[in-house]
């Protein structure tokens, strides 16, 4: 189901402060820096990229996939490719490394955002994007549900469900992670199936809530606090992880071959694909580029 903040009976007020900041609601329909990697927008990237590669992806190889494409395009595995460059070209490269190492060296940042729900955006331009600290968290779940209003709140449940949770754990642990999508429509779409980030704000705040009171109270709590809020950022290649280059790599190249031969199916940038990826570290307000509110989000928890 689709979720309508302006028409939501629960939905609360926002404090003021930085409207000045709020930006276009469409990615197609903002500005771009040159020196900025906008993975959605492949109009910015698809000529610049052929140029980045053009020593290694030459004329002849990309005549030799439109001759014979391989069985299989893939973005997690480019050894199709290799093997292409290999008969073609005399030269043994790992492209998934050299698409990366040069993505990182073609552009300053990378373009993604970040959904959540509040009703204050100064904590976030003051002190930028957080990752997940848990104890603070759960000190809000006290505050939101151990209140006095529900009568089956209680500190009791609520460690119950820390413990249950495990976001402390040092290994699989829900903490220090910031995550971001690199294609919003992935937090707005039903194919992306992750509006819940904005609907109802975090999924640690989340499942706290709907263990210590219920899932419909946790819901209508949830919704009571400000707007659904879609941050987007520039991030600095250093502070991306190397692994998260070579999975965007991948998906760029297949996309790009996909393109030479008419009818060939890619799965790249297709509705549903995916385009997550974390940070360890926090993000300094001045990556924030700005923020809207989505007025219409798909609610994969509706029916939950």
């Amino acid at each position: 189901m689709m979720y309508r903040w302006p028409s939501c009976e629960w939905a609360g007020p926002m404090l003021p402060g930085y409207e000045d900041r709020e930006i276009e609601a469409s990615f197609d329909e903002r500005a771009v820096q040159s020196d900025v990697f906008c993975f959605p927008l492949v109009a910015s990237w698809r000529d610049r990229i052929w140029r980045m590669l053009g020593d290694v992806i030459t004329e002849d190889v990309r005549a030799e996939f439109a001759r014979c494409p391989p069985e299989y395009v893939v973005s997690d595995d480019l050894g199709w490719l290799d093997r292409i460059v290999a008969d073609v070209t005399g030269r043994s490269v790992d492209m998934r490394e050299l698409v990366a190492t040069r993505l990182s060296q073609e552009f300053r940042a990378f373009r993604a955002a970040h959904g959540t729900r509040t009703n204050d955006l100064a904590p976030f331009y003051r002190n930028g994007l957080r990752r997940l600290r848990p104890e603070e968290w759960e000190d809000r779940a006290r505050g939101l549900f151990l209140n006095g209003r529900f009568k089956y709140a209680t500190e009791e449940r609520l460690q119950a469900a820390i413990a249950e949770l495990g976001a402390h754990e040092l290994a699989g642990g829900r903490g220090g992670k910031l995550y971001f999508c690199a294609d919003e429509r992935s937090l707005t779409t039903r194919s992306g199936s992750s509006g819940h980030y904005l609907v109802y704000g975090s999924e640690y705040l989340y499942c706290l809530g709907m263990r210590v009171t219920s899932t419909s109270e946790t819901k209508r709590v949830l919704k009571a606090i400000g707007r659904p809020t879609m941050f987007v950022c520039d991030i600095p290649m250093p502070l991306l992880q190397f692994h998260t280059l070579r999975e965007f790599g991948g998906m760029v190249i297949e996309y790009l071959f996909c393109e030479l031969v008419e009818g060939l199916d890619c799965h790249a940038l297709s509705p549903g694909a995916g385009s997550a990826l974390s940070l360890s570290k926090d993000l300094p307000a001045e990556h924030i580029v700005g923020h809207y509110h989505p007025a219409s989000v798909y609610d994969p928890l509706y029916a939950s």
